[in-house]
């Protein structure tokens, strides 16, 4: 090949490198700058979230865990 294709090859290569760094750098800067904030339904969603966990967590509670042992009864209720 001819030197100065070579080299022009070469240039154009190095160029394209750098404006592929340039891009990732700025995709970066995008990134780190951008401020999360929910929206309303965003907000109401995440509120529904927690009020059915908390309930749920109500509920294992109430019907998951054995109370104390009972003492069984003598009286007989049915006639």
């Amino acid at each position: 090949m001819n030197r100065l294709i070579e080299e022009f090859l070469v240039e154009e290569h190095r160029r394209e490198i750098q404006r592929e760094m340039n891009d990732i750098r700025l995709g970066e800067k995008v990134e780190h700058g951008k401020v999360f904030r929910p929206n309303w339904f965003t907000r109401v969603m995440q509120k529904l979230g927690q009020l059915l966990i908390v309930q749920g967590e109500r509920l294992v509670k109430r019907y998951e865990t054995p109370k104390k042992q009972c003492q069984q009864s003598n009286r007989s209720y049915a006639h």
